[in-house]
């Protein structure tokens, strides 16, 4: 019998397909969509306030990184989602469906990782190291989009890449 050979592909979709099938519990999938949502950009709207609550002297700066970051981070994840065209797992898989409705038609990168990648990064950068522990969240939030049946891993690595980059090049820049 002759084995396939291993693709980033066939992993890509064979992973898609193992969490898929998981996402059909009703838990994981309540899981799934509480960490997808909590990436969905409101939190990083709130968090110079709550910054500024804590620490009134360190909100300005936070605020002037997280403008900058995300401005840089949106603009590249635009572009390469754009340029690179990616289908999303339902429409390259023929029979999968996704839990949920995505935002945009193409794949690559995760902008939900992204996001949640850098805003890690700012935080663990910008205010404490002991915010590096928030790369776990991120993590789930990368896992999320996968087992929604939105991304493929490869696109949350993307993503991942992107959105860790973006924040240490600008928290290196500006501070």
């Amino acid at each position: 019998m002759r084995s396939l050979p291993v693709t980033l592909k066939t992993v890509d979709v064979s992973l898609v397909l193992r969490m898929a099938q998981r996402a059909t519990r009703p838990a994981l999938r309540r899981n799934y969509l509480l960490l997808s949502r909590s990436a969905d950009g409101w939190l990083y709207l709130l968090s110079p306030l709550l910054v500024g609550l804590a620490n009134t002297g360190a909100a300005l700066p936070f605020l002037y990184t997280c403008s900058a970051a995300y401005a840089i981070e949106r603009s590249l994840y635009w572009t390469i989602k754009n340029t690179i065209r990616r289908n999303r797992p339902p429409e390259a898989i023929p029979g999968l469906r996704a839990v949920i409705v995505a935002n945009d038609r193409f794949s690559l990168p995760s902008g939900h990782t992204s996001g949640a990648f850098l805003f890690v990064t700012i935080l663990s950068l910008c205010l404490n190291p002991l915010w590096a522990f928030g790369y776990f969240w991120a993590a789930g939030v990368g896992t999320s989009r996968v087992g929604l049946g939105v991304h493929f891993p490869s696109d949350v690595c993307a993503g991942a890449l992107l959105g860790t980059c973006v924040g240490f090049a600008v928290c290196g820049a500006l501070l």
